[in-house]
C-alpha cells in the first residue's frame, strides 16, 4: 500500500491542506474556516476530521505561523491565531487523529513553505536557497544543502533584518526592518503617501502594471522597494553566499518590476560583485506550498 501524508497550513483565515505520497503525487485537496472564534480545542477538532477527510495517512505535518518550540510541537506565540499562545498542537492532534506522537510533526508556515518549494516548486533540484514570501508581512525559510535550516528556531527570518534604522516603526519593535519597507502592506503604504493608487488590495497589481507599462512615480516607486529588499538580501549572500532567492506570498507577482531594485540593493549592501550570479525565482506552488511543505516535513521526520 501507497505511503501517504497530509499537510495542513494553518492561516489567519483559512487551513488548507492535502493528501500527497512519497513521490509528491497530490491525492487530494481542501480548504476549511478553522473557525479561530470558537476556541483552539475546536480549531484542532476540526483540523483532526480535516485529517479523517481527506482519506488519513501514515502522517501529519502542520505549518503554524509564529514562534513555535519545534521540537515539543508548542506555540509560544503567534500574533495571528488567538488562544494559541502555549497550545500543545503536537499531542492535541496526535491525541484526536490516533497518530503516534512521532508522526506529527509542527513547523513555522514559512518554512513549511520553503521545503514545498524546494520540494516540488520553483526550487526544484536547488540544495540551498531562501524562500522569501511577499505578504502582508515578509517571512523566510532557509535550505541549506538540501534540508530546512532553522538554527535555534528562527533562522530565515529576513523580514526583520534592519535597512533603516530611522525607517517606520516594525511590530517587532525595531525599526526600518525589510518588513515595514518592501511587504505588501509596506507597498501599499508607500503608494498612498506617493499619492499613487493603491487604495484597495487589488490596486497593488495596478501599481506593477502601471510600473511595467511605464508611467515613471509607479516605475520609480517599485524600484525604491525593490532595492530596499535587495539591501535586506544582501548581507545574506555575505554571510552564505546564496545564489537562488524564491519568492512567493501575493506581492511577488510584482517581482519582474521589482527586480532591478532587488540586484541594487544587493549589490549595494553586499561585495565581490556576486549578484549577477544570483537567480530570483517566482514561486510556483502558489497557496499550496504550505501544506506540500508541511507533508514532506512529515515525510522526512516521520
Amino acid at each position: 500500500m501507497t505511503s501517504t501524508q497530509v499537510g495542513i497550513d494553518l492561516g489567519g483565515t483559512a487551513a488548507k491542506s492535502g493528501r500527497i505520497t512519497l513521490t509528491g503525487e497530490i491525492l487530494a485537496e481542501r480548504t476549511i474556516d478553522p473557525g479561530f472564534a470558537d476556541g483552539p480545542e475546536i480549531v484542532l477538532d476540526r483540523l483532526a476530521n480535516l485529517f479523517q477527510e481527506l482519506g488519513g495517512g501514515d502522517a501529519l505535518g502542520i505549518g503554524v505561523p509564529g514562534l513555535l518550540d519545534r521540537t515539543r510541537g508548542v506555540v509560544i506565540t503567534s500574533p495571528n491565531l488567538p488562544g494559541f499562545g502555549g497550545l500543545d498542537v503536537k499531542a492535541g492532534l496526535a491525541r484526536r487523529t490516533g497518530l503516534p506522537l512521532s508522526r506529527v510533526h509542527v513547523e513555522n508556515d514559512a518554512n513549511a513553505a520553503a521545503v514545498g518549494e524546494l520540494w516540488l516548486g520553483a526550487g526544484r533540484g536547488e540544495r540551498d536557497a531562501l524562500v522569501v514570501t511577499l505578504g502582508t508581512g515578509i517571512g523566510g525559510g532557509l535550505i541549506l544543502n538540501g534540508a530546512l535550516y532553522a538554527g535555534a528556531g528562527m533562522a530565515g527570518e529576513v523580514g526583520h533584518i534592519v535597512v533603516d534604522p530611522a525607517g517606520p516603526p516594525c511590530g517587532c519593535g525595531k525599526r526600518g526592518c525589510v518588513e515595514t519597507l518592501a511587504s505588501a502592506t509596506a507597498a501599499k503604504r508607500r503608494a498612498l503617501a506617493a499619492g499613487l493608487p493603491a487604495s484597495k488590495p487589488g490596486d497593488l497589481v495596478l501599481l506593477a502594471q502601471r510600473a511595467r507599462d511605464g508611467h515613471a512615480p509607479e516605475k520609480a516607486l517599485m524600484h525604491e522597494i525593490g532595492r530596499d529588499l535587495g539591501r535586506g538580501l544582501g548581507p545574506v549572500l555575505c554571510l552564505l553566499d546564496l545564489r537562488v532567492y524564491v519568492f512567493g506570498g501575493g506581492f511577488s507577482g510584482a517581482l519582474d518590476v521589482l527586480e532591478h531594485g532587488i540586484r541594487e540593493g544587493i549589490e549595494e549592501r553586499s561585495y565581490g560583485g556576486r549578484a549577477p550570479d544570483v537567480r530570483l525565482l517566482r514561486a510556483t506552488l502558489g497557496p499550496a506550498a504550505g501544506w506540500i511543505g508541511a507533508a514532506r516535513v512529515a515525510i522526512a521526520g516521520g
